[in-house]
């Protein structure tokens, strides 16, 4: 394949799995989802074989390892599941999502032009993208009024967390692109943040908006480690970096648009500190909680069964949903051993990020504390069967092993 071809086939394979994320928010619950998925990963997997010359050499790395456990987990859990239809439903899930995000992995792997930043590049424009595709869909006025007032948006199309925390996922990036590309001009791109923070204020998401603040704060953190200067210094400039970045979310806060999220943060800081006035939303999140840990006291092994404390959530409370806690779902669900499979992810890829941390630092404090994040956003989300998760958890699996294989070049050329 000629050098032309070559790029048009890695710019189709980036089109592609920017639209792969973009569907995985506006169009998940579609019943032709899962095929629009399914085709788009095969797209982006032939088109690698083309570049490769017919050729993708699959590779039996963690990533697989690790999905393959908690995937056979999940339908191991059916024996003893109050209802086992549900964790084997599940299982068939999670595989679906495996195959489609390791023919991306695969892909990306075998393919030298396609790195981290691509992907990472996907992820931003997915979530600009899903922010005008919001602001189209309620309109500019609805969504002003939604974020200075109590009237949140509904979940019309998708979830409006789901909403929210692309949107700020995207800004996260574009904010520290600077210090992780090669490129330190302007952006353009660095505009489409205006609608994004539009849409999380409307989408009235706390997880979003913490998600912002860290993220965002992450870059002082990121930025000192390009310094070769003493940790005084680099302590000196993370400091100044972390303050001026504070006074800015603090001014933009103050505007009308965030007086929505500014009360359920409130609201959710006095049920932490149990005082003062305590939103409806809180306290159910509390109460199922509960309850998923009371059950996973009476089952802590293996739970009660992967995908079923929904079941517990609609006896109890009549209303039908997940726990709203990754933790306790997976505890109830899935006991300490399901909950250890799964978060063996998180513990691989931590560890993995230390023990080359010196190889790209910048990267891999970026990578770090996304990785944190998402395991943060965990207290207040139900995600292990979420695509969007999944492949998230992929993209770290790739950058750490192109981590790897960048250190051991290393130690060869030395």
């Amino acid at each position: 394949m000629d050098i032309s071809l070559r790029q048009v086939a890695t710019a189709l394979i980036f089109v592609f799995t920017t639209a792969l994320f973009v569907l995985f928010i506006l169009f998940d619950t579609y019943t032709w989802g899962k095929y629009a998925f399914l085709g788009l990963s095969i797209c982006i997997f032939m088109l690698g074989c083309g570049i490769n010359n017919g050729k993708i050499g699959i590779r039996f790395t963690k990533y697989i390892t690790f999905n393959v456990l908690f995937i056979g987990f999940t339908l191991l859990s059916s024996l003893w599941a109050i209802s086992a239809s549900d964790s084997v439903v599940m299982a068939r899930t999670l595989m679906r999502i495996f195959i489609c995000a390791y023919m991306v992995y695969i892909t990306y792997l075998n393919t030298p032009e396609l790195d981290e930043m691509v992907l990472l590049r996907s992820v931003m424009w997915a979530g600009y993208i899903v922010s005008l595709y919001s602001l189209s869909f309620y309109g500019l006025d609805r969504m002003i009024v939604a974020g200075s007032s109590n009237l949140r948006i509904s979940n019309e199309f998708a979830n409006v967390n789901t909403i929210g925390l692309a949107c700020a996922l995207s800004c996260v990036i574009q904010i520290n692109f600077k210090c992780l590309s090669s490129k330190k001009h302007f952006s353009p791109s660095a505009l489409l943040m205006i609608p994004s923070v539009v849409v999380i204020a409307a989408t009235q998401s706390r997880k979003a908006l913490v998600f912002l603040i860290v993220g965002v704060l992450g870059y002082a953190f990121i930025k000192a480690q390009k310094s070769p200067k003493s940790i005084f210094i680099k302590g000196f400039k993370i400091m100044f970096w972390i303050l001026i970045l504070s006074f800015v979310f603090y001014w933009i806060l103050q505007l009308g648009i965030f007086e929505g999220i500014r009360e359920r943060m409130e609201g959710m800081l006095n049920a932490g500190f149990g005082n003062g006035q305590v939103d409806h939303s809180t306290i159910v999140r509390n109460n199922l909680k509960t309850l998923g840990i009371e059950w996973f006291l009476r089952y802590p092994l293996g739970g009660i069964g992967i995908a079923n404390p929904h079941i517990l959530a609609n006896y109890y409370y009549s209303f039908d949903a997940y726990l709203h806690d990754n933790f306790v779902e997976l505890l109830c669900g899935g006991g300490i051993i399901g909950f250890g499979v799964y978060y063996s992810m998180y513990v691989y890829l931590f560890i993995q990020l230390w023990k080359y941390r010196k190889t790209d630092k910048q990267r891999v404090t970026f990578f770090a504390m996304w990785l944190g994040l998402m395991f943060a956003m965990d207290y207040g989300m139900v995600s292990y069967y979420g695509k969007s998760n999944n492949f998230y958890l992929m993209i770290h699996f790739f950058y750490v092993f192109q981590l790897k294989q960048k250190a051991v070049l290393e130690r060869g050329n030395i």
